[in-house]
């Protein structure tokens, strides 16, 4: 952090001479800091804002610094920074995704480049692209944890296990009955602060009968189960599988409506991960034993949903040592990978099927739709980009359950949140907490 930080400093220093002042200069890519001066729609480039900063080094940072001893880089005076927010920017206020709209003159930002995106004009003068726009108190929450005397009230106060949401991890929704059951992944996750406590709800489940965190519980996940009855959510209960090692982690991927059958991807440490397939008797009654699912083949195996007649045929994940791509069978039949236009080089996973024969699925950290032979963005409402995992379809194509970040103390959190179908895309992320199934 110090080393980006001087080096925006000196920046303006090392300024080439010989070169026409006029053209941007390639520089490499670094961390910009200072307020908030101005922001402008760029003509004929619908999206498109020109954001202008005042340089220079937010005062809870100079503190810090000064706190500890370190010295404090001298910005060089009448630095102008101009930054493109482009619809593809995240912007990042108290911890969460939001509008450029949100911000305001005069706030102190952090903005992280597009990689390769910044050049300077002049020596006055530094140009680059927003990947993420920090207001800068989420950036140091996010970023500079240790910095912090205390934790904010958006991590300490979300330790509610009778709420769905929290300041774990909450990940893998999927809905049934329109939305008023969704089963759901939950975990832990590590302290940021020496000697703190793991941050989230300890949920019924996570301790050994002794009392201490169960093996998984920091770090892993496993599954719970919420139902929406007298209109309001159940307090999130856990699905047992009996067999399943104290250090694995387990999560739901697919489960059929009547609730008997269901596809477990199974996370052990030191052994391949596999997709499991359980049954039970009837709704309500105890799982069986998880046993490797027959028709995913792969040396290792992950996410994966039937679909189709009796539901015969799967859709899952196949993963390798440069990644994973997703593999179909079909009524059966043996499976093979899905062709080109989805499986790329990068790493696709979390597949699941939407009405009209589309496919939901993830590609690294992005939110994909393969829809009509073509693959495209799953974005939310929103004038800049709020990112989205694990989208789920629901109520014939006309609602969305996914998860949503939270940029939290020193790593991303994930909560639930569903978004209603409006016109040819969705509305506005609602929290899972808040959101309430139609009568």
């Amino acid at each position: 952090m110090g080393r980006r930080i001087v080096f925006l400093a000196l920046v303006p220093l090392l300024g080439c001479a010989l070169q026409d002042p006029t053209t941007p200069v390639p520089q490499p890519d670094t961390l910009i800091l200072g307020r908030l001066v101005a922001v402008r729609e760029v003509p004929q480039e619908p999206g498109v804002w020109e954001v202008e900063i005042r340089a220079g080094l937010p005062e809870t940072l100079v503190a810090v610094m000064r706190r500890e001893g370190r010295p404090v880089p001298q910005l060089e005076k009448d630095l102008a920074v101009k930054v493109r927010v482009t619809r593809d920017t995240v912007c990042i206020v108290e911890g969460v995704p939001t509008e450029l709209a949100a911000f305001r003159v005069g706030q102190e930002l952090a903005v992280v480049p597009k990689p390769g995106t910044c050049a300077m004009v002049g020596s006055k003068l530094l140009l680059a692209e927003a990947g993420e726009f920090y207001h800068f108190a989420s950036y140091e929450v996010h970023h500079l944890p240790r910095a912090l005397q205390t934790l904010p009230p958006s991590v300490t106060s979300r330790t509610d296990p009778a709420r769905i949401n929290s300041a774990g991890q909450e990940q893998t929704p999927l809905p049934l009955a329109d939305g008023r059951v969704v089963y759901f992944a939950a975990g832990l996750l590590p302290p940021v602060q020496e000697g703190g406590e793991p941050l989230g709800a300890v949920r019924p489940g996570m301790r050994q009968a002794g009392g201490a965190l169960a093996r998984w519980a920091v770090g892993g996940v496993r599954p719970y189960r919420v139902v929406w009855q007298e209109g309001r959510w159940s307090s999130p209960e856990p699905v047992v599988f009996p067999g399943l090692a104290e250090d694995a982690s387990a999560r739901i991927t697919w489960v059929n409506e009547s609730e008997t059958e269901c596809l477990v991807e199974v996370v052990t440490p030191g052994a391949p991960t596999f997709l499991a397939e359980a049954r039970r008797e009837k709704a309500g009654a105890p799982w069986g034993k998880l046993v490797r699912s027959p028709l995913a083949t792969g040396a290792q195996t992950g996410g994966g949903q039937r679909f189709g007649r009796e539901g015969k045929s799967l859709v899952w994940t196949v993963m390798t040592a440069n990644g994973s791509d997703l593999w179909l069978a079909v009524g059966g039949a043996t499976g093979q990978p899905l062709e080109p236009r989805i499986n790329t080089l990068g790493s696709e996973w979390a597949p699941r099927v939407g009405p009209g024969n589309t496919l939901y699925f993830c590609r690294e950290q992005r939110q994909l739709l393969f829809a009509g032979g073509i693959v495209q963005d799953v974005r939310l409402a929103g004038t800049q980009r709020r990112p989205l995992l694990e989208a789920t379809p629901a109520r014939g194509g006309t609602l969305l359950f996914f998860r949503v970040p939270r940029y939290a103390p020193g790593q991303v959190e994930w909560d639930l949140a569903v978004a209603t179908r409006v016109g040819e895309g969705w509305g506005p992320p609602v929290p899972l907490d808040e959101w309430r199934p139609a009568a």
